[in-house]
């Protein structure tokens, strides 16, 4: 009797005792998951502690801005870059074709044959009736006072052909013929040009070409003058004072020696080439 009822006692606890492990063995089997953190939280993480900024090439390496250079505004750098106009250049190379087509004065500057250059002619392309920039305007006021800037396209024209390239061959009739004003113009416009320096000088009266030139305030500055490099064959100057009589004469040699010009002295030079002031 007593081992029946053990028996009937085990097999009623069997199936809740199963039941038991079992949930046992569910819980002990489970695995706690792991947190891995979310692109927002990287993100937030930034905002709150930002990286520090790289700067751009063009904050690192870029030079520092320059002044445009004077002209017609535009702000390029050039005196000519609002792209109305042209130049046509002859050179002294005779392996290069007569005339060489230019489509700014940078284009001129930067050619490889540049030094090779006699000179330009610049050229209008822009609108017609001609409507000149404030900057050109004050050129041409510069070039010719008193002449309307609209209707002084040509001396701006010849400010921009000074500007482009002169050569020690062409300096005597294009910076010799040219009225002190036409150069100082020309000195304003391009003072960055390659001949800035050369245009300068011809502005200020420093130098001389074949002609007759006065040493006045709007000629020549007093000082000693001298021939820039051998001159050919022929060569003769002179030099007067105010009553006409001559202080001096001679020919090559006592050119490049140099000669002494004072207020008033009247510089006549035929074949030699271009003066300089030396002192």
């Amino acid at each position: 009797m007593a081992t029946m009822e053990v028996e009937v006692t085990m097999r009623t606890l069997y199936p809740a005792a199963a039941a038991l492990l079992l949930l046992v063995a569910g819980c002990s089997g489970a695995t706690t998951p792991t947190t891995t953190p979310s692109t927002g939280a990287s993100s937030g993480s930034s905002a709150s502690a930002p990286p520090t900024p790289t700067p751009s090439s063009s904050s690192t390496s870029s030079p520092e801005p320059t002044e445009p250079g004077e002209g017609s505004g535009q702000g390029a750098g050039a005196p000519d870059d609002s792209g109305r106009f042209s130049y046509l250049c002859s050179s002294l190379n005779e392996a290069v074709p007569d005339v060489v087509a230019y489509t700014s004065l940078a284009e001129v500057w930067a050619s490889s044959e540049y030094v090779r250059l006699a000179s330009c002619t610049a050229n209008y392309e822009g609108p017609v009736p001609f409507e000149p920039t404030e900057d050109e305007a004050r050129i041409i006021s510069i070039a010719e006072p008193g002449v309307p800037p609209s209707e002084g396209l040509e001396a701006y024209l010849t400010a921009l052909s000074l500007c482009s390239r002169v050569s020690d061959e062409a300096a005597s009739e294009l910076f010799g013929r040219s009225s002190r004003q036409m150069l100082q113009a020309a000195g304003e416009l391009c003072p960055r040009a390659p001949q800035g320096r050369v245009i300068g000088f011809w502005a200020s009266g420093e130098r001389a070409a074949d002609g007759e030139y006065a040493v006045t305030n709007d000629g020549l500055v007093p000082g000693k003058f001298h021939l820039r490099k051998t001159p050919p064959e022929g060569c003769t100057w002179s030099v007067t004072a105010s009553d006409g009589s001559t202080k001096a004469s001679g020919g090559a040699a006592e050119g490049q020696s140099g000669i002494l010009l004072k207020e008033k002295d009247v510089l006549t030079s035929d074949k030699c080439g271009i003066w300089e002031k030396i002192e």
